[in-house]
């Protein structure tokens, strides 16, 4: 009889979660309610504090490291702290990105740079620095954090943005093909608007907010249980045969296109 129960269970799991705050918090959370021990890596450590609080309450293992995404020795060092810390990774969750708001005309190389620079080149940086660990252990998930900003236009100023969750979804895609040899899946999660502090400032909006969940056929946003539940089933051994997949975490809005 196959145990139905065990494969969703993260224990005995080390979780790595790039990006403490915002999406990244809630799917930490998520893993290690589910039995992980958790790393938690953002370019401010301190930010993480109550993150290790609840960790290490509910009996589980914690480190914060410090990580500069756009620094690629700074990623090496986050890699190699973390495997000599708790000897392996298992998981893998690159949750950081930024979105800076510019008409597609006046989009400056600067800015351009910085947000494909965090989105997509600090998002290869951790994948490939953590992958040669899950690479040598014959095991490991990833799962990168899209957009449906990805698949859909939008007249919002957000060119660099969609750009960068579009390359996401094709680099998750390859990634999936080149180490599926290895035992390692590698898929993405590509979310409708959810409340955090990038885009609190639109939520807060009204008008904003009336217009984007009529769009939206389950009529709201999405929220931290959305993606955390979503997070433990793609990073544990129920989704070991699920690879190369972005997943609309959405209420449909992808439907109605």
């Amino acid at each position: 009889m196959i145990d139905f129960k065990s494969v969703f269970s993260l224990d005995g799991k080390t979780a790595l979660v790039v990006g403490g705050g915002g999406l990244g918090r809630a799917i930490a959370s998520a893993l290690m309610q589910n039995g992980a021990d958790l790393i938690m890596a953002d370019i401010n450590p301190s930010a993480m504090d109550d993150a290790k609080a609840e960790t290490e309450a509910a009996g589980k293992r914690f480190l914060a490291l410090g990580v500069d995404l756009l620094d690629e020795a700074s990623v090496n060092r986050m890699a190699a702290e973390a495997k000599s810390e708790f000897g392996r990774i298992d998981i893998l969750v690159n949750a950081a990105g930024i979105n800076i708001l510019k008409r597609a005309e006046e989009y400056d190389g600067a800015s351009w740079d910085k947000v494909l620079g965090i989105n997509l080149r600090g998002l290869h940086l951790t994948t490939r620095a953590v992958g040669r660990v899950m690479i040598e252990q014959k095991y490991g998930r990833i799962l990168s954090i899209s957009s449906v900003k990805a698949f859909i236009g939008t007249d919002q100023d957000y060119t660099a943005y969609c750009a960068s969750k579009g390359a996401v979804n094709a680099y998750t895609r390859q990634i999936a093909c080149e180490w599926g040899r290895y035992g390692i899946t590698c898929n993405a999660i590509a979310p409708t608007f959810t409340r955090t502090p990038i885009n609190a400032f639109q939520l807060d909006d009204q008008d904003f907010y009336r217009t984007l969940v009529d769009r939206i056929p389950l009529h709201r946003i999405c929220t931290a249980k959305d993606l955390g539940c979503t997070a433990v089933f793609l990073c544990s051994d129920a989704a070991e045969f699920i690879t190369g997949q972005i997943l609309c975490v959405d209420g449909g809005i992808t439907a109605k296109q």
